[in-house]
């Protein structure tokens, strides 16, 4: 169990410490990871109670701190979010204990992705707003506390039981949100907090095949895959001249976006996938040449228009770089996939790379994607004002609007907002609601009158999967250099986001 210092730091007890670390230090070699994890207790690189561990191995190591933490920033990258996440805390907090739960923000908190300050400064606006503006009742107030697993989630088995013995103690833990990406590891975390009845609302765990069915207690406020790819087929189908794919896809091992985006294409894009030869060609982790050799498949008796692409949007530059300098096909390809691919907007030498090739007449390639949420979209729609609350509100607490582009703060904002709503909901009645009963609300809101007032929009929970239910998603394309291009909105059938 992690308790609570003056300090707002959690402090692991001594037992546990002696238990996991031994005399100071304990080597635990993950043999299926291939990882090597060395923890060190008291090092004045982490908060007291918060532990140093060296991940991975060789010139792929690096040194993070792991643990659950209210006020200590991982990185220096998190000390505005942290600042305001303080203040809020100070906040919720100022009737003392008994009068407030907490709620966890999860994941790789550590892993050098931008998209982690995106979505902590979405959580923090999400408590801000939940505590101090009228969306989704007022009462208990909600402290909130982040749980790094480390940056490969290599630790979610210590940071889910630590959660878990939060559950009973003086913060009076009830859910957490955010878990993490769609990998095996955040499933088997979801599985382990399930245990202790804890409800989880994620906020990208955008594969099919983690939901309610595998982890009672568990939804999410994103789009699935699933989801993703039914739109993009209606757009190719309705709208363009595409005709052959080539699947590309990711073969690392327990990366289930990249799987349950493979598996979607085959269903919902068979006839296209089948026309260019229904031969797929995988790729693993830096994969080099590997894009090399796959973009010479190009060259084929029946060349391709579409490219499949199911794998994470970190390749895709260099996957793109290879594909703009090919020397045969000269004809328009588009490459289609998932939301991942927002991340090539952010600003980064690859990225400018990736816009020189989008808008080169030589080689011509574009990049359609269904996203997880798209302010250009989102100003627009019948929501359009609630979106622009919450932009206000995200501005006012000193994060920067721009980030608000990549959709991943919208998410992290809703995750919270939904298990605010599901926690004011079970607390009618009694002063603190158990764990147990928020995740029952959490399930009910699933009509229009018990929806959750989202930036994204209004959030129906399917009470069977824990899904969102979509009735429609945009497809956008990718457009170097400013906003993406709408393309449309189009309908998911009624049982899509439900199954």
């Amino acid at each position: 169990m992690i308790r609570k210092k003056e300090s707002g730091i959690f402090d692991v007890p001594r037992a546990k410490r002696g238990r996991v670390v031994g005399a100071g230090i304990a080597v635990v070699a993950l043999l299926a990871a291939g990882l090597v994890y060395v923890l060190v207790r008291g090092d004045p690189e982490c908060a007291p109670g918060v532990l140093r561990v060296e991940v991975g191995a060789g010139e792929q190591a690096r040194t993070e701190c792991i643990g659950v933490t209210g006020s200590y920033a991982f990185e220096p990258r998190f000390e505005q979010v942290m600042t305001a996440l303080g203040k809020e805390n100070d906040h919720a907090t100022r009737g003392g204990e008994g009068t407030y739960v907490t709620v966890a923000f999860a994941g790789p908190l550590t892993n050098p992705d931008e998209r982690v300050v995106h979505q902590l400064e979405g959580a923090v606006a999400g408590q801000h707003r939940a505590n101090r503006e009228d969306h989704v009742g007022d009462r208990p107030l909600i402290k909130l506390v982040l749980a790094n697993m480390d940056s490969t989630e290599g630790h979610w088995r210590q940071i889910a039981d630590d959660l878990i013995e939060m559950v009973d103690g003086p913060d009076h833990l009830v859910a957490v949100a955010g878990l993490g990406l769609s990998q095996s590891e955040t499933l088997w975390a979801a599985q382990r907090l399930r245990t202790a009845n804890l409800p989880m609302v994620a906020d990208i765990v955008t594969t099919d095949m983690i939901d309610k069915t595998r982890a009672n207690g568990l939804a999410r406020v994103n789009p699935r895959v699933g989801d993703e790819v039914a739109v993009l087929a209606q757009h190719v189908a309705q709208k363009t001249r595409l005709r052959r794919a080539m699947l590309v896809n990711s073969a690392k091992q327990g990366d289930l976006y990249a799987e349950s985006l493979t598996t979607a294409f085959k269903k919902d894009m068979e006839r296209y996938w089948k026309a260019g030869g229904a031969v797929g060609n995988p790729f693993g982790e830096n994969p080099g040449t590997e894009f090399d050799v796959i973009v010479g498949n190009l060259c084929s008796d029946r060349p391709h228009d579409m490219i499949m692409y199911a794998g994470r949007g970190r390749d895709l530059p260099q996957f793109i770089g290879y594909l703009s300098n090919r020397n045969c096909h000269p004809e328009p390809i588009t490459i289609v996939t998932g939301s991942d691919a927002v991340r090539l907007i952010l600003d980064s030498p690859e990225n400018e790379r990736v816009a020189a090739a989008l808008s080169s007449a030589r080689n011509p390639i574009s990049l359609i994607y269904a996203p997880l949420a798209e302010p250009s979209v989102l100003r627009t729609g019948p929501d359009a004002g609630r979106y622009e609350q919450f932009q206000e509100s995200f501005r006012e607490l000193g994060f920067e609007p721009e980030h608000l582009r990549t959709g991943w703060a919208i998410m992290s904002h809703d995750a919270f907002f939904a298990a605010a709503k599901a926690i004011r909901r079970a607390a009618l009645g009694q002063r603190l609601p158990a764990p147990a009963k928020v995740r029952d609300h959490l399930y009910l809101l699933s009509s229009p009158s018990n929806s959750v007032p989202g930036a994204s929009g209004e959030i129906l929970i399917h009470p069977d999967t824990g899904n969102r239910v979509f009735t429609e998603l945009p497809v956008l394309r990718l457009r170097p250099g400013g906003d993406p291009e709408f393309l449309g909105l189009y309908p998911l059938a009624a049982d899509q986001s439900r199954t």
